[in-house]
């Protein structure tokens, strides 16, 4: 081998991060190579263009992310087809949150487990980094090896759970994602392309800087009117405290969803509120007057021996259910499907 052609061979091995890759990964290596730059970072900056379709919202996003771990989160929705999700702004530094929407022109302060994005896109922003990172890389398949862009490109697919995938696309330079396509029950199907990204390591030198507090504050119009909710008011109760906490009796479902359970109740003036979290996570209302019957898009139908109004909930991907029983109105919305929704609520006791 000549002078010239050893000292090219080094150059190209040491622009690679793990030395000169001189064999074809297996999908396994891969997606722990991955993992572990995953876990070497500790700020991020970059854009999402995201393609989702599921059975109640279909939409092309493009959507500013700024991340400092573990507890620094900001999104900006910079474009959306949905008047609801367009303008989206959120931040949090662990203990409070701030949503800004656009389209009803509020903004909103309080504690994260009250003050949340909407649940379909906080779950894709977040799934380069947290889908990945919770991923068995035993069970990760190898899909291809390709160049794209001048970057050697491994296409490697993950199982979400037991019902839905991920294929992720990791480049060999910098081991980062750059694309994930998905099929889940829940999301149903789409793409996520990362672009214009630039992360800090822990290990990065100190001229290189991270991402400061000022980058998580959220640029809202002067005159915006806010709401503040306080951890005293919306303290999150348990079942038997939320009983006590009101004067009727409280209804409960006694059929849920799969992987779906109780997670706290949070009481809102006269109403209650019961959080269900897990797959296909909902909330059910009720009270002497949750507020008026959403009429576009409604959908009369029959529940419990009297009528109920079945409406597509955009904003979260999911469904609203809302009907009357004497005194007490009630509103069952989240990620669920129209038999789904009207089983639970038929269940109620």
């Amino acid at each position: 081998m000549t002078r010239t052609r050893a000292w090219t061979v080094i150059v190209i091995c040491t622009f690679f991060v793990g030395g000169c890759l001189t064999h074809r990964l297996s999908a396994v290596e891969v997606a722990r190579r991955a993992q572990d730059v995953l876990r070497e970072v500790n700020a991020c900056h970059y854009v999402l263009d995201i393609e989702l379709d599921t059975d109640l919202l279909k939409d092309s996003l493009s959507v500013e992310v700024w991340e400092r771990y573990p507890d620094r989160f900001k999104v900006q929705v910079r474009s959306a087809n949905s008047p609801q999700l367009r303008g989206l702004a959120f931040t949090t530094n662990g203990v409070q949150s701030k949503l800004y929407t656009p389209d009803t022109n509020e903004v909103v302060v309080g504690p994260p487990d009250v003050v949340k994005l909407p649940s379909v896109i906080d779950r894709l922003v977040r799934a380069p980094r947290e889908w990945l990172l919770a991923a068995n890389a035993g069970q990760a398949r190898l899909i291809a090896r390709e160049r794209e862009d001048g970057l050697v490109v491994y296409k490697v697919e993950i199982p979400l759970g037991s019902s839905g995938r991920a294929r992720y696309w990791i480049d060999v330079r910098r081991w980062w994602v750059r694309r994930v396509i998905y099929w889940d029950d829940y999301l149903g199907s789409g793409v996520i392309q990362v672009r214009d990204m630039t992360c800090y390591g822990d290990s990065s030198p100190p001229a290189e800087g991270t991402l400061p507090d000022e980058q998580f504050e959220l640029e809202i119009p002067e005159g915006v009117p806010i709401t503040e909710l306080t951890l005293e008011e919306h303290r999150p109760l348990t079942l038997e405290e939320a009983q006590m906490a009101v004067s009727f009796p409280l209804r409960t479902p006694t059929y849920l969803p799969p992987d779906t359970r109780f997670a706290a109740a949070y009481q809102l003036d006269k109403n209650m509120a019961l959080f269900y979290d897990g797959r296909h996570a909902f909330t059910l209302v009720q009270g002497p007057n949750i507020g008026p019957v959403p009429q576009e898009g409604a959908e009369t139908v029959h529940l419990r021996g009297r009528q109920a109004t079945l409406v597509r909930d955009r904003e979260h991907g999911g469904l609203l259910l809302t009907w009357r029983e004497g005194e007490l109105q009630f509103s069952l919305a989240g990620s669920l499907e129209r038999d789904e929704a009207i089983r639970i609520a038929e269940s109620l006791q």
